[in-house]
């Protein structure tokens, strides 16, 4: 799973996981359910009164106001008020934010909501296929970008993150914390590593075991070389994983 940093106003970083491309779908997917159904009752209800039939313009005034108007105006109106969320991304945990990591302003939403193709449906019906088509679009290059960004995204210099890590944690780990007494650090030097250090080498860990590609190994293989360094060692062990688990190790029962 792919993760992006951000520093908070305390200066703290804080890691965020991206919402993979699947989940973006799935919460349109949700929108669009929803408002499926939405289009369903509206429609019936406009089915029913006749009086429709005799007047088309008011019909299709009534259709503009009642149907298409919302569905346009939907998304970029309910990102704004609801902090980046819409109800599919509520559902699904997930929500847009700017590349530093704030609420999207007016500017986001609407840039967003431009490369989205929403509003082309105002004019006429068929207009949907080409909007189904640049919604393929946005999966295609959401695909393949490195932040999972579709093309609205990168202009609005916006990206979308889980709101939780994916990495549940159980009653189990905290009972697993061991203590002095029953552990005995394998460095003891690990003490002179601050807490900066070791959120860098679990962040570091974690990274390694969900993302295992050569740039993520190659910044591991780094880190475990320097660290080793730091605590005098002549040479890094062979297993560097293991060595930087159980650094982490030491440095929380030493500092316990």
């Amino acid at each position: 799973m792919k993760s992006i940093e951000f520093e908070s106003a305390q200066n703290v970083k804080v890691e965020y996981e991206l919402a993979s491309v699947a989940q973006r779908v799935a919460a349109t997917a949700i929108d669009i359910t929803t408002f499926f159904f939405y289009f369903l009752i509206v429609g019936m209800a406009m089915g029913f009164s006749g009086w429709f039939d005799k007047d088309l313009g008011s019909f299709l005034f009534v259709q503009l106001l009642l149907v298409k108007l919302p569905w346009i105006f939907y998304n970029p109106l309910i990102e704004y008020l609801a902090q980046g969320q819409s109800l599919g991304k509520y559902i699904l945990g997930i929500r847009v934010v700017t590349v530093s990591g704030e609420r999207p302003g007016l500017r986001e939403v609407f840039t967003r909501w431009i490369f989205k193709g929403d509003f082309i449906w105002i004019s006429a019906d068929f207009l949907v296929l080409f909007w189904f088509g640049i919604g393929l679009m946005g999966i295609v290059y959401a695909g393949t970008s490195k932040r999972h960004q579709r093309i609205g995204d990168v202009m609005a210099n916006t990206i979308v993150i889980r709101n939780k890590s994916s990495v549940n944690y159980s009653l189990k780990d905290v009972l697993s914390i061991k203590s002095q007494e029953t552990y005995t650090p394998v460095y003891p030097n690990a003490i002179r590593f601050t807490d900066e250090d070791m959120l860098l080498i679990k962040n570091t860990i974690q990274r390694v075991k969900m993302n295992s590609n050569t740039e993520t190994k190659q910044f591991a293989i780094d880190l475990a070389n320097e660290s080793a360094r730091l605590i005098g060692l002549e040479e890094t062990p062979p297993k560097r994983l293991k060595f930087l688990q159980t650094l982490l190790q030491d440095y929380v029962v030493l500092t316990r």
